[in-house]
């Protein structure tokens, strides 16, 4: 058909293969890696996932829709085999590797592979994690090893679904036309899913991982391939014009990456529809067969990274996490990690993915039952069979083994007392409302005293403060009620930072709570968004607001969650810093293997941390 015709004129000579698209998975994929290293360049990191999910609903609708307009309908069989054949024996491969590796150097991260390892393989990861109602303290430490397989899980489920869609689209007589209106707003449907169902005061899994709200960036990249199929007049646009688009996007694409912060308020309403924009702008400039920007981006660097992008997505998230624990790395341990990336990668390319995705398996069982005609053909008959016979021998015996392993290899949590910290959450909440009521009935803390004459213990036994924290808090609340008696303890799991002044409210408003000041010791779980000004805000200027800086190694926010609480208390008047990051640098005693949560030594020195700064505060004022 013409429009088919046409679509193969601006491509290279070698048929689909669009010069430059493997670039940009080189370059999407490298974002990915930066991320997950917490390299200071790669904030926003995680758009390396949007850009490959643009290009896979550009390449997939793009064959889907040729299929149908050549012979009116889609195989739906042989496109699910491709896709299997496509994405599976790479992840088993890899899964296979972490189960054996990290059975033996790390039972932390093996239990969470065996919990996670169906999802992965069966792609409903992403759903697995919204779902999963694993305990948070079960979740401490490094994550797992198969998290970045939700993007994946995605993937799958669209092959799934849109082809079906396209086909029963395709039975309408202005079927051109309804593909376009269809995908079209359920791209806006889904964009318009993640605006409204994005809150900062809660967790964001739902509206990150799920593929309701995430398909528009599949979508956006679907309605190129339609439009570049059915809408000639999209190639009329002068090149020059075409590759300034182009190449104006993919600089955006870099700046967000730098610049902006993978859990901002702005990638969720907003953020990742722009950057879908930019990478179908970019792709657009790429269809031009005499793309300057093409041919940047198909530089033998870019395509041997965009050639084996899928290999290196699969094995550089668990190698990273195996090495470092998903930690801030010195340089060489980064270089270490990088290497071992490519190298499995490449030997997964070469030996797995290429030779099962071009049909060996089909191939060999053809012409091992096909009736071989002279002797040579018989004799390889009977050679590729024994070859066959071992290659599956060796696989059941290794998935054997893998089975084995997971079944009998004991199980590790980084926290090994979970039931007790999960009590002491029960507990610790009743004791919290218990002194809200106390402390309603009592005088309120240093108000008309006169404290200058008061011993340490005596000033902070008469202190009335009120902490807000999350379960690092929680593992000192004990010590903080020996130092602090009058004070109250507002500590939960997995509590985020916005969550704050509501709690505050709470207690000044429903519990008539009127102390002498408030300790923020939030920022483990997320962004602080702008919880620090309203906090401040509904505290008004008089009251102490004292805020504590985080450890949470495994997280990606630690570093910029410190410093704006840093920047905050020294832009703000009655507000002071509780240092724990720096108290408690170089000193691993303190914690529990997750490197986060507090053992009994980790917490008497929480407590000491804060009693230090508030003391030093209130004694200023004498």
């Amino acid at each position: 058909m013409r429009t088919d015709k046409h679509v193969l004129s601006d491509h290279k000579s070698s048929g689909n293969y669009i010069s430059g698209i493997d670039g940009l998975r080189a370059v999407a994929v490298l974002a990915v890696i930066a991320y997950h290293l917490q390299l200071p360049v790669a904030k926003g990191g995680l758009l390396g996932v949007t850009i490959f999910f643009v290009i896979s609903g550009f390449l997939i609708t793009r064959i889907l829709i040729t299929e149908i307009e050549s012979t009116g309908t889609i195989d739906l069989k042989n496109f699910w085999i491709r896709r299997i054949r496509r994405l599976l024996p790479a992840i088993l491969t890899m899964a296979v590797a972490l189960i054996f590796v990290s059975a033996v150097f790390n039972r932390v991260i093996f239990t969470k592979a065996c919990s996670d390892l169906l999802s992965a393989v069966f792609c409903y990861n992403n759903w697995w994690q919204i779902f999963n109602n694993v305990s948070y303290f079960e979740n401490a430490g490094s994550p797992s090893p198969f998290t970045h397989c939700w993007s994946l899980a995605i993937e799958a489920q669209f092959y799934l679904v849109y082809p079906l869609i396209l086909l029963i689209l395709s039975r309408f007589k202005e079927r051109k036309k309804i593909y376009l209106l269809v995908t079209m707003l359920l791209a806006f449907a889904s964009a318009a899913l993640m605006w409204g169902m994005f809150s900062p005061s809660q967790d964001p899994s739902r509206v990150y991982y799920g593929t309701d709200t995430r398909a528009f960036s599949l979508l956006f990249g679907s309605l190129l391939a339609m439009v570049t199929v059915y809408m000639n007049k999209i190639f009329s646009i002068i090149p020059a014009v075409r590759e300034t688009i182009g190449a104006a996007a993919l600089i955006g694409l870099f700046c967000m990456i730098v610049m902006i912060n993978g859990y901002s308020s702005f990638l969720y309403r907003g953020g990742q529809v722009l950057a879908s924009v930019f990478a179908v702008a970019v792709i657009y400039a790429l269809l031009n067969p005499e793309s300057i920007l093409g041919k940047l981006l198909s530089l033998p660097f870019f395509r041997w990274i965009g050639e084996r992008s899928y290999g290196i997505y699969l094995w550089h998230y668990p190698i990273i996490l195996l090495i470092s624990g998903g930690k801030k790395a010195s340089w060489w341990i980064i270089l270490i990690e990088i290497i071992l990336t490519f190298l499995f990668s490449a030997l997964s390319y070469h030996f797995v993915e290429t030779p099962i995705r071009h049909g060996l398996i089909g191939k060999s069982i053809a012409f091992v039952t096909s009736r071989p005609r002279t002797k040579r053909e018989r004799r390889k008959a009977v050679a590729l069979l024994k070859k066959m016979i071992k290659i599956s021998m060796g696989t059941a015996v290794i998935a054997v083994a893998a089975i084995l392993c997971i079944i009998f290899v004991p199980r590790e949590n980084a926290l090994d007392n979970i039931d007790e910290l999960e009590r002491q959450a029960e507990t610790a909440s009743k004791l919290a409302k218990e002194k809200a009521e106390q402390s309603s009935e009592k005088n309120n803390g240093l108000q008309d005293i006169s404290f200058a004459d008061l011993t340490d213990d005596e000033l902070l036994g008469k202190l009335q403060l009120l902490l807000i924290g999350d379960s690092i808090a929680l593992d000192a609340t004990d010590d903080f009620y020996t130092v602090f008696p009058n004070s109250i303890s507002d500590a939960a799991v997995s509590r985020y930072t916005t969550e704050s002044y509501d709690i505050y409210d709470y207690y000044v408003n429903d519990q008539n709570w009127n102390g002498d000041g408030v300790i923020f010791a939030l920022g483990a779980n997320g962004l602080l968004y702008d919880s620090l000004p309203t906090l401040r805000e509904r505290m008004g200027s008089e009251l102490p607001l004292f805020i504590i800086t985080a450890r949470a190694p495994y997280t990606s926010w630690e570093e910029s969650n410190n410093a704006e609480m840093r920047d905050f208390v020294n832009n703000t008047d009655n507000t002071y810093l509780i240092d724990w990051y720096a108290a408690s640098e170089g000193h691993p005693e303190y914690f529990a293997d997750d490197e986060t949560h507090l053992n009994k030594t980790g917490a008497k020195a929480f407590v000491e941390c804060i009693r230090e700064a508030v003391l030093e505060t209130y004694r200023s004022q004498e």
